[in-house]
């Protein structure tokens, strides 16, 4: 009977170490947590072609200087795109984290050129808290028709 109780008594000590040491370490954040900020571009490609450049004194797509993509208040995301369209509408994280879909965008002139007021990007890598990379999941009218890179980052 001893030899039980001293074994139980072991074996607690022991699960409670175990657990205590799994609440002390960090949850790695969801990707739908970290697009929640403001992004700014950084370098953008249209079909593998630089077109802006943050670092930059001239690029030839000199309005992404403007662009800006808000997600800090979900659902909520606005827009302002390159042409310096500000566009409002909601936005959502496909469950596997891949795709980020803007839906609903509008503005006093309407839906973005082309797209029904739907943008889909696909994420490239996880984000982090400061660079997002994504590329619509197809042409993008606004740029000549082709597809568009865009490294993003929250400063």
């Amino acid at each position: 009977m001893k030899k039980s109780n001293l074994f139980l008594s072991v074996f607690a000590f022991c699960a409670a170490v175990i657990l205590s040491g799994c609440g002390s370490k960090s949850v790695d954040p969801s990707v739908s947590d970290l697009v929640k900020r403001v992004w700014t571009a950084s370098i953008v490609k249209w079909d593998g072609g630089v077109k802006y450049d943050k670092t930059k004194s001239t690029n030839e797509k000199q309005g992404y200087a403007q662009y800006k993509l808000d997600l800090s208040a979900p659902p909520a995301a606005s827009l302002t795109d390159f042409d310096g369209k500000k566009f409002t509408g909601t936005y959502a994280v496909s469950t596997d984290g891949s795709v980020l879909t803007l839906s609903a965008l509008t503005s006093t002139d309407g839906a973005p050129t082309g797209t029904g007021g739907t943008l889909k990007f696909n994420i490239l890598t996880k984000p982090t808290e400061t660079t997002l990379s994504l590329r619509t999941d197809g042409p993008y009218i606004k740029a000549s028709n082709t597809t568009v890179e865009l490294s993003l980052v929250n400063p």
